[in-house]
């Protein structure tokens, strides 16, 4: 989805933009993050803030409320002020499958926000032990069925990106794997380094590394096109596995209702950001693809992943409570 997006967001980001700020009120934009600080989720959204407040009246500042996979402060936003004073730092988790894994996360999604921005895009790794005797995605598909208990995958925990990753090629491919969660990606990489796992689908900042120093192996670059950093590890689609292109990606979204003027406003001040070339080296030194664009291909972007995600939760029987 974020690749056929990808020139359509390009071309917004050239056209002329509105009086940024014009229709905003005279008070700083709050940037609710609901995961801890210190992530790449909330590093983005302070590099944005910061370089986004000279487009807004008063300036943006970040707060971070984690828990429940980022329901509770996406809940809060959803039921926050309509004025385009208030922002959700989406992610994969709240803005994508946990609609889905969720009986109630405390929000609707599609009718309780209005998209802004998407902002940029983590690139994703299928990572193996090193001893694991599979070179690549065929091999490890057949090692997968030849073994009756299956192979073991990490993940930082239930609903994940790191967890339906591999579930997603459980249900295109039909192979079997044991789920260990774990709380965090620290612990998973440390136990797929040690051996105690077999696979760990992972973001490429903090799996490049291991990968570098040779105590892991990449057998798939999890997306649709070979990593930058990656060259020579092919895509899953190259070795015959169809639909495993997965970001993790983030973006902003304001409370339903907010006027449409105030969310161009928004979008103008963002897209203005994301255009400097400071923030562009920032987001590099991060691995993360910057991206911008209107509000309405985040609009679309997000629906399609809370479509593709409740497809999977529902075949696998995933649930997070």
């Amino acid at each position: 989805m974020l690749r056929r997006l990808l020139p359509a967001l390009a071309v917004a980001s050239l056209v002329a933009l509105p009086a940024i700020g014009a229709d905003l009120p005279d008070r700083p934009v709050r940037i609710l993050v609901p995961y801890a600080p210190g992530g790449t989720s909330d590093i983005v959204a302070r590099v944005l803030a910061e370089a986004a407040s000279a487009h807004l009246p008063r300036g943006a500042v970040v707060e971070n409320k984690a828990g429940a996979g980022g329901n509770i402060g996406a809940a809060e936003v959803a039921r926050g002020p309509t004025d385009g004073t208030l922002l959700l730092q989406c992610a994969f988790g709240p803005c994508g499958a946990n609609p889905a894994l969720y009986a109630n996360p405390g929000y609707d999604l599609l009718n309780d926000f209005a998209p802004v921005i998407l902002t940029g895009a983590v690139r994703n790794v299928m990572a193996v032990r090193r001893e694991l005797p599979a070179r690549n995605v065929t091999e490890f598909l057949a090692l997968a069925r030849s073994q009756s208990g299956g192979v073991s995958f990490g993940s930082s925990g239930v609903g994940a990106s790191n967890h339906l990753g591999p579930e997603l090629l459980r249900a295109v491919t039909g192979i079997e794997m044991v789920h260990v969660p774990y709380r965090g990606s620290g612990p998973a990489i440390t136990d797929l380094v040690a051996g105690r796992i077999d696979v760990f689908f992972d973001n490429l900042p903090s799996i490049l590394p291991h990968l570098r120093a040779g105590t892991v192996r990449a057998l798939a670059a999890v997306s649709a096109e070979r990593l930058a950093e990656l060259p020579d590890v092919p895509t899953f689609a190259e070795q015959g596995v169809q639909g495993m292109a997965i970001d993790s990606w983030f973006g902003f979204m304001a409370p339903a209702r907010t006027p449409p003027a105030a969310i161009a406003a928004l979008n103008a001040a963002f897209n203005q950001a994301l255009s400097d070339p400071r923030v562009r080296s920032r987001m590099a030194e991060l691995a993360v693809a910057p991206l911008g664009g209107t509000p309405e291909a985040m609009g679309t972007h997000v629906r399609a992943e809370v479509a593709r995600w409740a497809d999977v939760v529902r075949r696998q029987g995933i649930r997070a409570e």
